[in-house]
């Protein structure tokens, strides 16, 4: 079990440099502590005695305990999201106004989540994301939704887009397990490798490349409904 941190809470207190990192601190404990524990399982005391300091420290900072994880979820997601969108911006140029190619569009959004995943604090952020998407709280459902929502909502025109074949009941099942895909590659319990052994475990190249030819199959193949239109 993690032992509280042994700076004291007067340090927060200090002024200038000392204070402004403060910040960091708590932002570090934070994030540290919610993929530890979930967003409701890990308190503010508990994150105040792991950064270092007092209740006036956070609220000064972040304001609750709310805008810290809406904090943490733009201080990652932010720069993923440039990334994409300007993925998104190449491709539109290059249809000019057709349909994108549906291995393009769900490369430039999937590869900068797996490789982000794979950085040095990217597994703790995907275990945060992961949990607090099927938080029981609304609002904190909400943060991640808000967090992805403009990106997202780009890919799913541009993926549907991509996938005229589908009716929109199909489109929507197999933006399921487009979500699904990701969301178990990215943060991985363990239970594939549990059943086949360890044989790439941490090769996000080889992840990445298998989760987008299975997913780029699944999109591009005939409707269930197909025979019935034909």
């Amino acid at each position: 079990m993690r032992q509280p941190s042994s700076r004291t809470a007067d340090e927060s207190q200090a002024p200038g440099k000392e204070f402004g990192d403060a910040k960091t601190r708590i932002l570090r404990a934070a994030e540290e502590l919610f993929a530890e524990h979930g967003y409701s399982g890990a308190s503010l005391r508990s994150i105040m005695a792991e950064a270092g300091v007092n209740t006036a420290a956070i609220h000064y900072h972040f304001g609750g305990k709310e805008d810290l994880l809406r904090t943490i979820f733009q201080m990652r997601v932010a720069p993923m999201n440039t990334d994409r969108h300007k993925r998104f911006d190449l491709i539109e140029r290059q249809s000019m106004g057709g349909a994108p190619d549906v291995s393009d569009v769900l490369r430039a959004f999937i590869e900068p989540a797996i490789r982000r995943s794979r950085e040095p604090d990217g597994q703790a952020f995907n275990r945060i994301s992961a949990l607090c998407s099927v938080d029981p709280s609304p609002s904190v459902r909400q943060v991640v939704f808000d967090s992805y929502d403009g990106v997202s909502r780009r890919f799913t025109a541009l993926l549907r887009k991509a996938c005229a074949h589908l009716t929109d009941d199909e489109f929507y099942w197999r933006q399921h397990c487009i979500y699904g895909s990701m969301m178990y590659v990215r943060t991985d319990n363990g239970r594939v490798s549990y059943l086949l052994g360890a044989r790439t475990s941490g090769n996000s190249a080889m992840a990445l490349e298998q989760l987008l030819i299975f997913l780029t199959f699944g999109m591009k193949a005939p409707g269930s409904e197909a025979e019935f239109r034909s």
